[in-house]
């Protein structure tokens, strides 16, 4: 007679095997994830806060948005015509004013004889894009290399218990038991790596330095139709930069088509005919210890 313990699958019966390894996933998911948390970061010193660009309160979110927020200080300012085509050169004043982000952008449009490709001016300002990431990961605003990193480790570690559980499922399918719920656990188990693996673009520092603007500058948003005839090119940037593509299209529908910018937010908008009026001399308000209306560490494009 065969011994009962000898028929048990590692000497685990089913349904004790079942409920730690559903434990075991449960850990696997949530202590690394509460270890990446704790440590969230960008690993480097932090350098003191300052007024953030539009390009930069851009970047925050994505390296589109900080395009976007460049292309609609140029079309605020009447340096590019309808669509996007270069209407004049940059004087020296507007050079002095603009930043050095929007300046580069400026000059990839090129002569402006053709509406700018999107595609064409995102792959020419990779480098540029790099560089405008790199103050706000010193000021701890955007995530670094280690977040990559934690989640290399989150994803390992949520594997290490899915070959557990694939170990065990073949051991017991040659043993001629049956697998079916260890199987779903293993199935809900992979399910959760597009999440585990997940790396956020910006540290809860800077998350918190995205919310100041976003509401101080809530007049900003295009369901408020602002008048950026009013209120300058460095606050069309801005509204850009916290409220997407919607804010390029209010500004320039043809611009935002080249863009792609905004297309399931186009009811409503009319259009801003964008002759430009100068730089009003806004910024982005967005330094830790205040939210002002006037530019600093740079110039803001207004």
């Amino acid at each position: 007679m065969i011994n009962s313990a000898q028929q048990l699958t590692w000497g685990i019966d089913g349904p004790t095997f079942l409920r730690w390894y559903l434990v075991a996933a449960l850990l696997a998911i949530v202590v690394p994830a509460a270890i990446s948390s704790s440590t969230r970061g960008n690993g480097r010193a932090l350098a003191p806060s300052r007024v953030l660009t539009p390009p930069e309160v851009g970047a925050l979110t994505s390296d589109y948005q900080a395009l976007i927020a460049s292309l609609s200080v140029l079309r605020a300012a009447g340096t590019l015509a309808p669509g996007g085509r270069k209407a004049r050169p940059l004087t020296a004043e507007e050079r002095s004013k603009l930043d050095w982000f929007t300046r580069i952008v400026s000059e990839r449009i090129g002569s402006g004889t053709r509406p700018p490709s999107k595609a064409s001016l995102i792959n020419s300002l990779s480098v540029t894009f790099a560089q405008l990431r790199g103050p706000l990961l010193d000021m701890g605003y955007l995530t670094g290399s280690h977040a990559a990193r934690a989640a290399k480790f989150r994803v390992g570690c949520v594997l290490v218990v899915v070959t557990i559980g694939a170990a065990r499922v073949i051991a017991r399918i040659a043993g001629g038991k049956p697998v079916g719920y260890l199987v779903l656990a293993i199935i809900a188990l992979l399910a959760s790596v597009p999440f585990v693996r997940r790396v956020p673009r910006r540290t809860p520092r800077g998350s918190a330095e995205l919310r100041r603007p976003t509401s101080d500058y809530a007049h900003l948003q295009p369901r408020m139709r602002p008048a950026f005839e009013t209120y300058g090119p460095s606050h069309a940037g801005m509204s850009a930069a916290l409220f997407g593509g919607a804010a390029l299209l209010w500004l320039d529908p043809q611009l935002a088509g080249a863009m792609n910018a905004g297309a399931s937010t186009s009811a409503g908008f009319g259009g801003f005919d964008g002759t430009g009026g100068g730089f009003d001399g806004g910024g982005s308000g967005s330094d830790s210890g205040s939210s002002g209306s006037s530019c600093g560490g740079g110039g803001c494009g207004g």
